[in-house]
């Protein structure tokens, strides 16, 4: 049996982070069962609304807050900065992308929130991390993560301009560092009793996603370089355009797929041609292999092609548009889409991006309000209604 409410039932978080990467770690956190808050400033989060869908909902925003109560206050106050004081003090974790310069005039640095509750693990998302010359620098996902992290360099073919990333896919990614890493801290205050604080760059996710070619470049001194297209070694790992202008990718990586591949472009006679018949003589003709192939795979639409190397058991994909992947059966078997519940009008949107088949998992809600819980929390916090009140009177809550 689950544990009623998810794994994260009794776990308490506030998020005082703007736009997407460290919000859409806190709403997994939410779909886990988290009680998850919403810290905003007056003037609200810089995500609402920055992406209008006419008559729809705040897509952005119900993406990465869905499921969360929200809180807005006016840490520019002492009396609001001791308001997030009263509240972060019974929660079990605090995620925040404030600068370290705004988090100490905020009073809201890991020394500050666990001064008086050691239990409290502080995350800290920064584009380029906590120490070094850049430590202070701002960063978005386009800076940190794609540009400075080496991704858009290696991408895309030599002497073009440099492919762009696409909006929240570097956040999105980096999110998964910040919930793995919170999840860690759980365990260890589990085994310790105490918090600790957590810092999460763009830049270091971005680095782990080049991994694979930043081990080469630490063992060997070579950095890889992006190659055109037509250099590949083999055919079996390249990309190619059908006759109805979509595009077909090939990953196989062991030779026994060599003979397959053959007789599915009904190219049997490349098998013992001595340009092509060993691994080795196909890099050193690999250009030429390419060509031929484009002229080959320009014969038949996709479909077509799909259909003959399904037959083959060779391993591709279909490069897909967005249109495609949103009615991808695989995508609705992967339970990819969720419907919210609870909201005004009905939609859909991601659902988290792994399955735990034991447990309770799911969209708990729409995004809150600006606000809208504000009262509940503060009664939370321990505050009167008179209290409140006075709050309210003065502006530092909203």
């Amino acid at each position: 049996m689950s544990h009623p409410g998810g794994p994260l039932a009794g776990v308490k978080v506030l998020d005082a982070a703007g736009m997407i990467a460290a919000p859409s770690a806190c709403a997994m956190m939410a779909d886990l069962g988290a009680d998850v808050i919403k810290l905003e400033p007056p003037h609200g989060d810089l995500l609402r609304g920055l992406v209008q869908v006419p008559g729809g909902p705040d897509p952005w925003w119900e993406l990465d807050n869905r499921g969360k109560r929200g809180i807005a206050v006016d840490l520019t106050t002492e009396d609001g900065r001791a308001a997030v004081h009263a509240i972060a003090s019974n929660c079990d974790i605090f995620v925040t992308n404030l600068t370290t310069e705004r988090q100490n005039r905020y009073e809201l640095s890991a020394d500050d929130l666990r001064a008086q509750h050691p239990e409290l693990i502080h995350l800290t998302l920064t584009g380029y991390g906590k120490t070094g010359p850049d430590k202070d620098r701002l960063a978005f996902d386009y800076t940190a993560f794609f540009s400075r992290g080496g991704v858009l360099d290696t991408m895309g073919e030599p002497g073009h301009t440099p492919p762009a990333g696409r909006p929240g896919q570097g956040d999105h990614t980096t999110s998964l560092s910040i919930l793995s890493s919170a999840l860690l801290a759980l365990r260890e205050r589990d085994l310790s009793g105490q918090g600790q604080e957590i810092s999460v760059a763009l830049m270091q996710t971005a680095m782990w996603t080049m991994s694979s070619d930043l081990s080469i470049a630490l063992a060997s001194g070579e950095v890889p370089q992006p190659i055109m297209r037509i250099e590949t070694s083999s055919p079996l790992v390249g990309r190619f355009r059908c006759s109805d202008d979509r595009w077909i990718m090939l990953a196989m990586v062991a030779d026994p797929y060599w003979n397959r591949f053959c007789d599915a472009l009904d190219k049997s006679e490349w098998i013992h041609d001595p340009r092509f018949s060993e691994l080795e003589q196909r890099a050193e003709n690999g250009a030429e292999l390419m060509l031929l192939c484009d002229e080959i795979f320009a014969t038949a639409d996709r479909a077509t092609w799909s259909d003959r190397f399904d037959s083959a058991d060779l391993v591709w994909a279909p490069i897909q548009s967005l249109a495609e992947v949103l009615s991808d059966p695989q995508a609705e078997a992967l339970s990819a889409f969720e419907e919210v519940p609870n909201a005004n009008r009905s939609f859909r949107t991601m659902a988290t991006p792994f399955d735990l088949g034991g447990s309770e998992m799911s969209v708990k809600g729409p995004a809150p309000e600006h606000g809208e819980h504000t009262s509940e929390i503060m009664l939370e916090a321990g505050y009167s209604m008179e209290e409140i009140e006075a709050l309210y009177d003065r502006g530092v809550i909203t």
